[in-house]
């Protein structure tokens, strides 16, 4: 009864938020049916086809060199055929996500969030595909792009109560610190408000799930492995993206690098990642995705 209670006054506080509408294109793209594939490609070629500036955005995103693997893209239906459905959708939601990721507070604040998503998208995706998780990537992507949208809802809402959220907890980068903050300020946290806004937008089950999983908290990730399967790809790619330094802005303290180095250790043996693996993936990546152009790209989509 009284969880019931802490429940109910929990979704009370977080009806009190103003989400930003589920772009169009994006409630579409999410709606297909993948279960025939080819209908599914016809489709969502359809959508984007009719968005001129979506379609030109995302066939500048398929030509980086991530994506293209040399292939020079030319069409949508190109795209599709070369990179697959999943992955046209996928960039289609990264493409029109980026409207969710309000510029009205602080943009320092707010570019450094939707930066850090991308980046985490992105490596989860790498991540997957070394660790057997080919046929996942896609969806693991969008996991790593949307699972910590809450910070961005809060920090647009509310830009000068969130800005000294985001500085007292090292810019976010220490997420138990920032948590307790924000439980403080408004009796909830931005997980909450991450998992609110999907179920709000009817995002998938896996989805929601995955807001709900605090990285700080994870005891035993060989379990999470199991109950949740897509999720950490994702939490070992916010970590990389957290002490590899890929975002110009953030800057964490010695006591903090050695709390996240810990914990991104103790998830690493899941996928037998060994020290050679690692140190690819904490110095030698940031400059391959560096200086890819789907890094400055994505820094322009939030920017226009």
């Amino acid at each position: 009864m009284e969880y019931a209670m802490v429940n109910q006054m929990l979704a009370d506080k977080l009806k009190l938020l103003d989400l930003p509408p589920m772009p169009q294109v994006a409630a579409r793209v999410m709606q297909i049916d993948e279960s025939q594939i080819s209908v599914s490609a016809e489709e969502i070629r359809n959508i984007v086809q009719s968005d001129l500036a979506l379609s030109t955005k995302i066939l500048k995103l398929a030509n980086s060199a991530f994506y293209s693997r040399g292939n020079r893209i030319n069409n949508l239906a190109q795209a599709i055929a070369l990179l697959g459905f999943k992955t046209v959708k996928g960039l289609s939601l990264l493409v029109s996500s980026a409207s969710l990721m309000p510029k009205k507070g602080n943009f320092r604040i707010m570019k450094e969030l939707w930066m850090r998503s991308v980046l985490t998208a992105l490596i989860a995706k790498i991540i997957a595909e070394k660790v057997g998780k080919e046929k996942q990537k896609d969806e693991i992507f969008m996991i790593g792009l949307l699972r910590h949208i809450g910070k961005s809802i809060l920090a647009n809402q509310f830009p000068e109560e969130y800005a000294i959220c985001f500085q007292m907890s090292a810019d976010a980068a220490d997420e138990e610190k920032l948590h307790q903050l924000e439980q403080m300020k408004w009796q909830f946290t931005s997980a909450d408000a991450s998992a609110y806004a999907m179920r709000t937008w009817n995002f998938p089950p896996e989805l929601i799930a995955a807001s709900k999983v605090l990285r700080y908290r994870i005891q035993d990730p060989e379990s999470l492995e199991k109950e949740q399967p897509l999720v950490l790809p994702v939490i070992l790619a916010e970590y990389i993206v957290l002490l590899s330094g890929y975002t110009d802005n953030l800057k964490i303290d010695a006591r903090l690098r050695e709390k996240l180095l810990a914990e991104f250790g103790r998830v690493c043996p899941v996928y037998n990642i060994d020290e050679k693996r690692r140190k690819y993936y904490l110095e030698d990546l940031r400059e391959v995705i560096r200086q890819d152009s789907f890094y400055s790209f994505c820094g322009e989509l939030f920017t226009n």
